[in-house]
């Protein structure tokens, strides 16, 4: 199991306690708005998690925005018996200043349809949503679900597409992201032949008839050099080829970079080329999905390593020459201390070429130097607790406004979602 899967398995233990907890009787829906000093930026709390007894609780992999600006994401637990998550919708307010409102657009139930919802939520070209759960479903071993408007364009319509522990050497209780493309989802998680990970498609069939899972790739077993245990979501290049991250594996078991590329005649075996493998200096514990940047650059995030230990944003440059080594820099080292630790998002981008990310309790942009050659930190925001707790899910940019979610805190200390408006 992960580092990822067992922080979130610890947060849904310890808000189980919390159900026992008697409610606060009144919901602050918007909480003191922050100013920067240094930055201009002003934060503001949209939501607190945990108004009711069916709300959802821990809300820890982040938001996707559709094109009128509502906010959908996961809660990890609650809704049904404050145990199996949510898949929620914030929407803005018709007049500036007022509350944001939260519609529940489903409740899991373990059986049929999942539990534990933490593989990050996304949004497909034509609106549906996607993502996987822990457990649940067929097998108690994790679904891929999808919501789709049926005729009636206000209710959402749920398809499980797969259940995961089904077909031989399958991935199992899945706590990362899709990937959307044309012929379907790619992902990457826990599980395969060697219990290292696997890479698949769930491709739909024919005519739009059944689902149909295809394992691309098993990665080797453990002290193998490949990578191992996926903690990323997948991202695709022009070309076709997918990359990742595996939080562990690699030449030193300490993580790798990895790239899977499709063959040249369809249905030969894809190929896996482990890019960069972490020594503990340079980073480890890689987690986050990837950003892919000009020239096909890699943007990453590393738990930990470091100068400080305490994690690290990288980037990865392509050879010059193909089959040559990539090329590691580090962008930024966190000393653990108000610049944040532990990131494990991964990093956006604006148009400027500024990254962002969370990092704990930390919101923190990066500028990059005219030369592109140092970076600069900005901290835009430290949570401490009434405002959020535990930023571990990747951000939104949107009008120069980043939106986000925290796992703890808020006004019921089951979390919260923001956004930091930049200058």
């Amino acid at each position: 199991m992960n580092r990822v899967k067992s922080y979130l398995n610890s947060q849904a233990n310890i808000l189980q306690f919390r159900k026992r907890l008697p409610m606060r009787l009144s919901l602050l829906l918007t909480l003191v708005i922050l100013a920067g000093s240094a930055f201009g930026q002003t934060f503001t709390t949209l939501y607190n998690f945990g108004a009711s007894q069916t709300d959802g609780q821990a809300p820890s992999s982040g938001v996707v925005m559709d094109k009128t600006g509502n906010l959908f994401g996961v809660t990890g637990i609650g809704g049904n018996h404050f145990s199996e998550g949510t898949v929620f919708e914030l929407s803005p307010p018709a007049v500036t200043g007022n509350p944001w409102t939260e519609a529940i657009i489903h409740r899991f139930s373990g059986t049929p349809d999942g539990k534990t919802p933490l593989g990050h939520l996304i949004m497909t070209p034509n609106g549906a949503l996607a993502g996987t759960t822990l457990h649940g479903g067929a097998q108690d071993e994790g679904t891929l679900y999808m919501f789709a408007h049926g005729i009636n364009q206000s209710k959402w319509r749920e398809t499980i597409l797969h259940d995961f522990g089904t077909v031989p050497d399958d991935v199992v209780t899945p706590d990362l992201g899709l990937f959307s493309a044309p012929e379907g989802f790619y992902g990457a998680d826990q599980g395969g032949a060697n219990s290292t990970g696997a890479i698949y498609l769930l491709a739909r069939g024919a005519n739009g008839s059944a689902w149909t899972q295809n394992i691309l790739y098993t990665f080797q077993i453990r002290g193998s050099g490949d990578g191992a245990d996926p903690g990323g979501e997948l991202i695709r290049d022009a070309k076709g080829n997918l990359y990742g991250v595996t939080v562990q594996g690699g030449a030193n078991n300490l993580g790798a970079v990895y790239e899977i590329s499709p063959p040249a005649v369809q249905g030969n075996p894809w190929t896996e080329t482990v890019l960069y493998s972490f020594n503990g200096t340079d980073g480890t514990l890689p987690a986050g999905r990837l950003l892919l940047g000009t020239g096909g650059k890699l943007f990453g995030t590393t738990n930990g390593g470091g100068a400080s230990s305490a994690g690290t944003v990288f980037k990865l440059t392509p050879p010059t020459v193909s089959g040559n080594p990539w090329t590691h820099s580090i962008l930024y080292s966190f000393t653990g201390g108000s610049d944040g630790s532990g990131p494990e998002a991964g990093v956006i981008a604006d148009q400027t070429g500024k990254l962002y990310g969370t990092a704990g309790q930390t919101i923190f942009m990066l500028t990059p130097s005219s030369s592109g050659s140092t970076w600069t930190e900005t901290i835009l925001h430290n949570f401490t607790g009434p405002d959020g707790f535990l930023a571990t899910g990747p951000l939104v940019l949107s009008n120069k406004t980043l939106f986000g979610v925290t796992a703890e805190g808020g006004a019921f200390g089951v979390g919260t979602a923001f956004q930091i408006s930049l200058p």
